[in-house]
This record gives structure tokens, sequence and C-alpha cells, in this order.
């Protein structure tokens, strides 16, 4: 897509918090008219146990923890509420790790808007009992965005990545990017430490607002740079209000997070990105959304996505995405030039737009990023990189309609990819793929919403396994969500007046050493009623399948 001026893409990444301090786009907030929450069948929500004690003084920070058990543990069907704190506040926006040391151990993160910070969820016995709570903030009036979490196996540390910024009455402003870390397993949090500072606001002569981070570690013993962290983002800049590029940036830790190498841009160049708005000719730095693969070896891989690719836009159509990749061989001392992994078909004339003139489904009115992730195979590190995009619908016209599909590109080297094939073949929608790697077996598991073909109003949350080509597929819901009956983010539009147009922009899979598939998602089965109404709410929902 075209890289929007500065303050209408911010705008429109944080538009959930203006909504939320007004429910349903008409009433103010007021805990006391909150009504009893209705239970939903098929859903294990989690019961408060235990406050722990206050913590004394010190680095530590901790707003609330609540410990929670949930079960019966270890059986695949059941599906598990991580909100257990029974807020009808939303939670999205998923990101989950499990310990490379023990499989057992799990940290979930998630955007939470009690606090418009984040929440942790953290398990020691694969999901049968959690702990959860608020993360450490950097300072008052701040807001978290992006929750990602890695984990050393040197230090042991959980280390949390986000994008920390100002909501101000001019705009946003000093968008930060920052890492929290917990030296016990991601119960208690370090206030962040700022790797990536953000300067100025939306209308100011010079902004670099830091977005779309993404952390991952080094794990594999053999390799020469075991325990290293890698952090990158998207570095956007702009001109009073107006945008201008966004390289794509890295740093690294070598002792769990608690200090970062100097940021270096690493997006590079490829006679491709012949689109410039402000940099020279073959510059492919109007980029976002970096994700990170490490292979056994050490070796390290970034994708992200660019519109720069001039040669894979059609005829009257403009900005479609290109997958490129980058690599290091020397643990992020220097990176190659960027080389294509897959094209897309989400230019400006492939997808319907929302209220916010974001990319949309056809009936919908959520958000929907082409972005996905890629990732490495533990055995003999394949790279596999997936997403979304329009191909199978109706595009490159005025009023296109979704058929969208989710995708898989493999690669051995990070250079030579192959033709992206759908994970499946179905006459719905399929958005949000995420892709992980099953140590035992070496199959791919790539979680994605699904549209329901019977009721399109509906979505489940499905994990696919096996070879592109060669899945098995499984639902993992119990219960199917309805983002079309929405308590909060209403679209306000006609015909589609509850409608979300935000169910946060990715959720999240990963294997353990076990073998085990552990699932979160975004789930929007809970009606939950207001004085003013009701509606189905968003909340953290996890499966453990192995």
């Amino acid at each position: 897509m075209r890289p929007l001026p500065m303050p209408a893409k911010l705008a429109a990444a944080v538009a959930t918090v203006a909504v939320l301090s007004t429910p349903a786009l008409a009433r103010p907030y007021d805990p006391s008219t909150l009504a009893p929450e209705r239970s939903v069948d098929g859903t294990r929500t989690g019961r408060a146990l235990v406050r722990p004690r206050p913590l004394a003084p010190g680095p530590l920070f901790l707003r609330s923890s609540l410990e929670c058990k949930v079960g019966p543990p270890r059986t695949s069907h059941v599906n598990v509420n991580l909100d257990c704190d029974a807020a009808r506040l939303p939670n999205n926006e998923t990101h989950i790790v499990v310990d490379p040391e023990d499989p057992e151990h799990i940290v979930v993160t998630a955007h939470d808007y009690d606090s418009n910070g984040h929440q942790f969820y953290v398990t020691f016995d694969a999901g049968e009992h959690w702990r959860t709570g608020e993360m450490a903030s950097l300072g008052p009036n701040r807001i978290a965005s992006d929750p990602v979490t890695a984990i050393d196996p040197v230090t042991g540390n959980v280390m949390h990545s986000e994008l920390n910024y100002l909501f101000t009455s001019d705009g946003l402003a000093d968008g930060h990017v920052v890492v929290s870390v917990s030296t016990d397993g991601g119960l208690h949090w370090r206030k962040p430490r700022i790797v990536a500072e953000g300067k100025g606001g939306d209308d100011d002569r010079r902004q670099v607002f830091n977005d779309k981070e993404w952390i991952a570690t080094d794990t594999f013993p053999g390799s020469p740079h075991y325990g290293r962290t890698y952090l990158v983002w998207a570095e956007f800049r702009s001109r009073y209000g107006n945008y201008r590029r966004s390289p794509i940036v890295e740093s690294h830790s070598d002792d769990g997070g608690f200090s970062w190498s100097k940021p270096q841009v690493i997006s590079g160049s490829n006679p491709l990105c012949k689109w410039q708005l402000t940099g020279s000719r073959g510059k492919c730095d109007e980029a976002e959304a970096p994700t990170i693969a490490v292979q056994p070896d050490g070796d390290v891989f970034v994708a992200f996505l660019s519109p720069q690719n001039k040669s894979s836009w059609e005829p009257e159509e403009r900005f479609d995405d290109t997958y490129f990749v980058v690599s290091s061989t020397n643990g992020g001392k220097s990176w190659s030039d960027p080389v294509v992994a897959a094209t897309l078909e989400d230019g400006q004339r492939d997808f319907p737009k929302n209220v916010q003139h974001r990319r949309t489904l056809t009936g919908y009115q959520l958000r929907i990023p082409a972005f996905g992730n890629i990732a490495a195979s533990p055995i003999d590190g394949q790279l596999y990189l997936v997403f979304t995009d329009n191909s199978n619908g109706k595009h490159d016209v005025d009023k296109p309609r979704t058929k969208t599909d989710v995708f898989v590109t493999s690669s051995a080297d990070g250079v030579a990819w192959s033709a992206a094939s759908p994970v499946i073949d179905r006459a719905s929608d399929q958005w949000f793929p995420f892709v992980d790697v099953d140590p035992v077996t070496g199959d791919i598991g790539v979680i994605f919403h699904d549209r329901r073909l019977s009721n399109r109003d509906l979505y489940d949350t499905r994990l696919a396994e096996g070879t592109p080509g060669s899945f098995s597929y499984a639902r993992l819901n119990t219960r199917a969500s309805n983002p079309v009956r929405s308590a909060h983010f209403r679209a306000g539009t006609r015909g589609c007046g509850r409608c979300a147009t935000f169910h946060g922009d990715y959720i999240g899979l990963d294997y353990g050493a076990d073998g085990a598939a552990n699932a979160v998602w975004t789930d929007m089965r809970r009606r939950v009623e207001f004085a003013w109404g009701s509606g189905r709410n968003e909340n953290v929902f996890f499966r453990r399948i192995g």
C-alpha cells in the first residue's frame, strides 16, 4: 500500500484509544453502569484465586496481578480465555513465546485497554495455571502498542518489545521502541528502556516515529551468536505531518535485553525499488512490518513490506506491496541488500476501505494488514514466509470485493523463493496468518482467521499443519467470533454501525521443544452488557495442541 502521511497512518493505528473513551461512539465509559457478564458455552474463563502482596519499592513495577486457574489442563479441545480479571474492556493483538529450555513455560502478551498498555499472561505448567497483570509503564500519559516477546535461553530473561508513544490533543508524539525485561520468567517487569527514541509530534517540522517493531532471539547452542536478541522496526520520518520515508532499522543485545547496539538501517537497496517519494533511486526506504527468523547456524533474516517495486503494479494500479528479505551471516554486523520473496495483490484498488480508509473485507469494517511473518526450521533452516492478499478476489477495480487468501512461500537460502501457494482453498476470506515450525517433525503450522461460509458475519480461527500444498486443518475455537456485533471500536457507518474496525493486527503461534502447538488469538465470542447496550468483546484466547 502507499505509505500514508504520518498523521493519517498513526491516527488510524490508535483509533482504538479514542473509541474506547466513548464506547459505541455514543456514551462515555462509566464502570458503574456495567451489567453482569454473560457466560458462553465452550469457553473456560479463569477465576481469580489470589491477589499477590504489594511489591516493595524498587526497580520492579507491577501495577496489578491476578493468579488464575484454567482447565482442565492439557486437553486439546479446551479454549482458555486468558482475560481472567473479567474486564469488559477489550484485549487484542496477541503474541506468544515458549521457553526454548522449558516447553511448559509460556508467555503471552497483548494490548490491554484497561491501562492503554500491555497485559502479560504467564504459565509454568503448559497452561494449567496462569498469572496475569499489567506491564510496567514508561511514564504517565504514554500508550503502548505492538506487543512482541522473546526469551533468552542464556540468561533466562524474558524481553518484551513495544511501541510506546504520547497521545496528545495535537496528535501523536515521541514514538519510541522500548524493551522491558523480566528476570523471573515474566511475573515482574523492569521499567522499559528506550532502544530507539522517537522525536517530535505530528505537526512538527521534523518527526521520527518508530513503528511495528519485532523481537527474536538466537536460541541455537551451535550458533556463534547463541543468545543474541535481534530487534527490528520501521523508522517513520515526516516533515510538518507529511510522510517522507520509513527505512527498516535493527539493533541487538547480548545480555538479555539490558543493553543494545547502536541502531543501523538494514533495508538496503534494490534496483526494483524505483518508486521514490524523497529518497535516491533504488533505495528500499519506504518499508514497514519487519519480522525476524534465525537459522540454526546463526544466520538471521528479516522480511519486510515495501510498495516501491513499480514492476509489480498492474496498469492503472499503484502501490502493490513486495515482500523483501535481507540477511546477515555475522550476527547483525552487516546485512545483505534486499531480495524479492513475493509480490502481493494489495494495491490502492485491490481491497475495499473501511471508515478509517484502511483495507478491510467485503461486509466487514476490520482493518486487514497484508503482512504475516517469516520463520526458520530449527531442523534444517528452511525459511517460510506467510502473508494475506486478494489475488483471488475482485481486484484492480473501483469497487473491489474480497476473497482473501493466506499464502506461504519457502526458501533454503533466503535468496531463491518458491512460488507462493494458498494455505487453504476456501471460498471465504482468510487473514492474519502466522507461521512457525514444529521442531520435532519439521512440519510447519500456520494459524489464521477464517470467515465462515454459512454465515459471513462470523469467523473461526484455524491451524493448518503439514507442508506447503499438503496441510491438515483444525478449528481452534469452540464458538465463532462475531465482529459485526461488536461492543467496542464501532464503525458507526450505515449498514455496519456495530461492526468493529479493529481487532489487533496479528495473532500468534509457537511450538515448544516437545512439539506441542501453542496458539493465541483475538476472540470475539463473548457477549457483554452495558447500561447502554451490548456487544461482543475482544479477548485473548489460548489453546494447546499436542
